[in-house]
């Protein structure tokens, strides 16, 4: 409410989005203190009543289930941030926290601005406590809900409020703060060398485990971050690397229900699963993509000969059961890959060239099938 009635008299344009679990005893008088405020001051409000169906983690639905409201009310209003109203107590108790738990992620504390669920998030009022921000309220006649729930000591994160943070003066809490700032430039810096060092898509495993230990770490959230939509704890983390450091051979890490980390011919990396593509080659078309381009000019073994009564041309990703048929037999697309000790990463989005009657005509790496060598019409795949 502080930060609503400072963003009210600054006269920033924007709406407000409101949360009632329906699990407290005061969130329908705090729901009408909303209400009434925005409709006092002319802003527009959006109420969310979401409901828990299954079993598992409350605190992490309900995060979820908010940054799902609050994302969609971001895109319908076209906002350019999403402003929250976390202050300097909070800052020092994910702090704490982390320290507790023996964790770490990107970021210690709650950093002022973010990109995540594809909006801009920023905190303005994280060099305020929160005595400071109630007594704002008070000085100003700005109403205001305490939440019952964090009276008792239920959460850790309470347990860490009631008892260091609401305990600590200031300058107990500026000494916090500075540890902070020297933790997160510091993972600054390691982010900016693993970035440096790793930025090819897959990783040697034998230069992986000659890294420390809190290297390895987060070279792993550096490469699992883009195919998970939460920050991983630092259990999963863990167990992830010492799956890595302990295989022998090749194998597979389910990650997500669409991304597993893959580990090949001594090497690792993360496929999202969902990737995929298919595309229709006309005639005379030529074609550039992530994964190809048609060309009219190659080598000749990137030469595809199309007869007439062939177009359009399908261009997909591999099939399990895709074979050519070659001058000297046929040859599986899956003994090439093995063979060749391709990776799964590259596997998975490897060209494979179908004619209109769905016939394999031309693989990648491979080249044209046996009577396709002596057509008139030529045109050239670069993968």
């Amino acid at each position: 409410m502080a930060l609503l009635s400072l963003c009210l008299r600054q006269g920033y344009e924007m709406v407000v989005c409101h949360v009632n679990y329906r699990l407290r005893e005061n969130a329908t008088k705090e729901e009408a203190l909303v209400r009434e405020f925005c409709r006092d001051n002319g802003i527009k409000a959006y109420f969310e009543y979401p409901l828990k169906t299954e079993k598992g983690n409350f605190q992490k639905w309900a995060r979820e289930a908010r940054y799902d409201f609050y994302r969609r009310i971001y895109q319908k209003e076209n906002c350019t941030a999403l402003l929250l109203g976390h202050q300097k107590d909070d800052h020092v108790e994910n702090y704490l926290m982390s320290l507790q738990r023996g964790s770490a992620g990107w970021y210690y504390g709650i950093a002022r601005q973010t990109f995540h669920h594809g909006m801009t998030i920023i905190r303005p009022l994280l060099n305020l406590r929160k005595r400071e921000t109630r007594q704002y309220c008070l000085d100003n006649g700005v109403p205001f809900g305490d939440d019952e729930s964090n009276a008792g000591d239920h959460y850790s994160r309470n347990r860490i409020r009631h008892q260091l943070v609401e305990k600590a003066d200031d300058e107990q809490i500026e000494e916090w703060c500075r540890q902070i700032a020297e933790l997160n430039e510091k993972q600054k810096k390691d982010v900016e060398y693993i970035i440096t060092k790793y930025d090819s898509e897959e990783i040697e495993l034998a230069e992986y485990r000659r890294e420390t230990a809190q290297m390895r770490h987060l070279l792993l959230r550096c490469k699992i971050a883009r195919c998970l939509p939460d920050n991983p704890s630092e259990d999963f983390i863990s167990e992830i690397d010492r799956q890595l450091s302990e295989a022998t051979g090749n194998r597979q890490i389910k990650l997500s229900e669409r991304c597993t980390l893959f580990l090949d011919y001594g090497r690792f990396y993360v496929c999202d699963l969902a990737e995929s593509y298919c595309y229709k080659l006309e005639r005379g078309m030529l074609l550039e993509t992530p994964y190809f381009r048609i060309a009219r000019q190659g080598r000749l073994i990137e030469r595809i000969g199309v007869n007439d009564d062939e177009w359009p041309l399908t261009i997909r990703c591999p099939l399990r059961e895709d074979a050519i048929e070659l001058r000297y037999g046929q040859k599986k697309l899956n003994r090439f890959f093995i063979d060749r000790k391709i990776s799964h990463r590259l596997r998975r989005l490897w060209p494979v060239v179908e004619n209109c009657r769905g016939e394999v005509i031309f693989v990648a790496g491979i080249g044209c099938e046996k009577h396709h060598f002596s057509t008139n019409e030529y045109i050239f795949m670069i993968k």
